[in-house]
């Protein structure tokens, strides 16, 4: 009898912040499109770039874009770019999207990124579905997939009636049959933190290590890297602060800081642009006094390559960012988001600080930031010969969703 074959996988990713969610998705993904090219991917997301993963041949159905505003008293959803309807009509159209093409796609495995049960719980009938089919001919591998830090939160306990009519529940995450953890478990323990130590879960949980787009050896020298972004064969200092906080006036001062320590015929500034910064902030920042002295680098999906030969980056502390400055021992100032769920400040907390300072964004504006500037410049750089793999966790997650393919005697062919 030949091996059981995974051959399609549907992907949620639902990607309304920012970008990190659709590259770490897309870093596993072609972690296991290494080891089985033949394999059907298709991802459902709101995301504003669906070409990244056409690049890599994966294919995408687009479900209209919601964006959500985050600020230090909360969280907003609103539609990013169908501002005549309403949020909830947003949601039904999604919904119906997400049904059909799953019909469509028929997958054997159900991969979900980051928000356990989708945006506004889109995700739910799908898995009321793998309750219904668990363990039939029609039962579909329902995967996990967390970057480390989860929005608190208790897994939701869904309604239904049973045939003798009494109400009771089930619970969404003990619907999965894989939970996969893009962290080690020593920065972060999610069931305990965040889980509430569930042992059923617990046996599902697997600590993978952190995950980038590119491993080490496929980074690019920096000759090419120059070449490929037009820049001069000088120092890098690239700025790359999302979209939210105090954003004008923290590149303001940043800008302010590099100009005062006297470095600029050194270095060449740039200014990484996140495509979801609106016009105002943008033409806000491009009419700053000194914004003649930076370039301003429009959407750049390969940005870890800039990261890994630049001599100083200034940055936010998202998951995947943090990740490409540990993988390439770039020296890093660190001003997290001020998030309501503290996500960003306790993973710029917990990270290696060899090369790496971390100060607020009230710190950058109010304080000595000069010193602080020219203090990492002129630091020694510690390697920390760090190395993450995503085809080694391609291949661990293929293992596992063949092998429960497998296991299961009543799997359609």
């Amino acid at each position: 009898m030949a091996p059981a074959k995974i051959r399609r996988i549907l992907v949620y990713t639902h990607n309304s912040i920012g970008l990190g969610h659709a590259f770490r998705t897309l870093a596993v993904l072609t972690g296991i499109k290494r080891w089985r090219p033949e394999i059907d991917f298709l991802v459902l997301s709101g995301t504003s770039v669906p070409h990244v993963f056409h690049r890599a041949g994966i294919e995408v159905i687009k479900l209209p874009s919601v964006k959500m505003e985050i600020s230090p008293e909360g969280q907003r959803l609103q539609p990013r770019y169908l501002n005549t309807f309403r949020l909830e009509n947003l949601f039904d159209v999604r919904q119906r999207l997400i049904c059909q093409t799953f019909d469509f796609f028929e997958p054997d495995v159900l991969m979900i990124e980051h928000n356990m049960t989708g945006q506004m719980n889109e995700l739910i009938h799908l898995q009321l579905r793998k309750w219904m089919r668990r363990g039939g001919p029609l039962d579909f591998a329902m995967v996990y997939l967390c970057r480390g830090i989860m929005s608190r939160g208790p897994l939701l306990r869904i309604p239904y009636q049973n045939p003798r009519h009494r109400s009771e529940w089930v619970n969404i995450g003990q619907l999965f049959d894989f939970m996969y953890v893009l962290e080690e478990r020593d920065f972060i323990d999610v069931n305990r933190e965040f889980l509430g130590n569930d042992s059923e879960l617990e046996d599902k949980i697997r600590y993978l290590g952190r995950i980038t787009n590119k491993t080490a050896a496929e980074l690019p020298p920096r000759e090419q890297v120059l070449r490929r972004l037009r820049l001069a064969d000088r120092g890098i200092i690239l700025l790359s602060l999302g979209r939210h906080g105090r954003l004008p006036e923290l590149a303001g001062r940043l800008m302010e800081a590099l100009e005062r320590t006297g470095i600029k015929d050194k270095y060449q500034i740039l200014l990484a642009l996140d495509p979801y910064l609106d016009r105002q902030a943008v033409e806000t920042l491009r009419s700053h006094p000194l914004a003649g002295e930076v370039i301003f680098l429009p959407f750049e999906p390969d940005l870890g390559d800039l990261i890994s030969v630049a001599d100083l980056v200034i940055c936010r502390a998202g998951y995947n960012t943090i990740n490409e400055i540990l993988l390439a021992d770039t020296r890093a100032l660190v001003i997290p988001e001020d998030h309501a769920g503290g996500e960003q400040e306790l993973r710029a907390q917990r990270m290696p600080h060899e090369n790496v300072t971390v100060a607020s964004e009230s710190e950058i504006i109010t304080g000595r930031t000069e010193e602080l500037i020219l203090e990492i410049l002129n630091r020694k750089v510690t390697p920390l010969d760090l190395d993450f793999d995503k085809y080694a966790i391609g291949r661990a997650i293929l293992d596992d969703l063949e092998a429960w393919k497998a296991q299961e005697p009543t799997q359609a062919s």
